[in-house]
């Protein structure tokens, strides 16, 4: 459940955070866990229209629709997008000219938030909420109405192919009155 609410909440970061890319990181070529030097996955720039490798596949179920709970979700919130940001980058995608939405370019390493959404690098995030995400401060308003919102709709599209992750938002288990 909270894996869920991370992953959804990721995704709404994702969207207006952009540009926190550069695939080349010095520390790629001095990392032996980084591979050979000269041969990060990283070192290659996004374009638009170029295909993208996916990821390692996740070995359980991956999931598009869900439930999170209203206070795991207000947890996250309330943690800011800055936790989650951390665990991908993203570059803004255009078509004719004109912003399309966010693409996933890859994961960092060791975090696993995502293990279980059908996610992959190369996803394009079109909206959420309805709300298209190209500014700081549409992420700042959407994040505000996540706090009261009933559902989470994060528009994507893989390829020329749309699809959306959904979420619905449960209230936290009352406890029932007393009987006397």
């Amino acid at each position: 459940m909270r894996l869920v609410s991370l992953c959804v909440s990721a995704l709404v970061a994702v969207a207006a955070c952009g540009p926190k890319v550069d695939p080349q990181s010095p520390f790629d070529e001095d990392d032996p866990r980084a591979g050979h030097a000269g041969q990060s996955e990283a070192a290659t720039p996004v374009v638009a229209d170029e295909p993208v490798a996916p990821p390692p596949a996740f070995a359980g179920p991956v999931v598009r629709e869900g439930t999170i709970a209203r206070s795991v979700l207000t947890a996250t919130l309330d943690a800011q997008p800055g936790e989650l940001l951390r665990c991908f980058e993203v570059a803004a995608v255009e078509d004719a000219g004109k912003f399309a939405g966010w693409r996933l370019v890859r994961f960092v390493s060791g975090c696993n938030r995502f293990d279980g959404v059908d996610l992959l690098v190369g996803d394009v995030l079109v909206s959420v909420n309805g709300r298209v995400l190209v500014k700081p401060t549409d992420l700042g308003d959407l994040w505000k109405d996540l706090y009261t919102a009933d559902v989470i709709v994060a528009e994507l599209r893989r390829g020329p192919a749309p699809f959306q992750l959904r979420y619905t938002v449960t209230a936290p288990a009352t406890t029932p009155p007393a009987s006397d």
